[in-house]
């Protein structure tokens, strides 16, 4: 398995709905809110198998002094 990353904020909601459902999370149920909500974070990195979105970190941030990481997530 070759995997790539981006700093995409850009994610189709099938795509996040596949990643957060496989590790039973219930935000994969809004996929098009976890779409929306994801262009506004601070910093998004996510890992690809392919073209299948296979992990994903995402950090808040106040520009200044705190961050902290609101997804960290990886395909089993």
């Amino acid at each position: 398995m070759a995997l790539f990353y981006n700093d995409t904020r850009e994610f189709s909601p099938e795509a996040l709905e596949e990643l957060f459902l496989s590790v039973q999370w219930e935000s994969g149920n809004h996929p098009e809110r976890l779409a929306k909500a994801l262009r506004r974070y601070g910093a998004v990195f996510s890992a690809w198998d392919g073209s299948r979105l296979a992990g994903l970190v995402a950090a808040m941030d106040d520009g200044t002094m705190t961050a902290y990481v609101h997804y960290l997530l990886v395909h089993p």
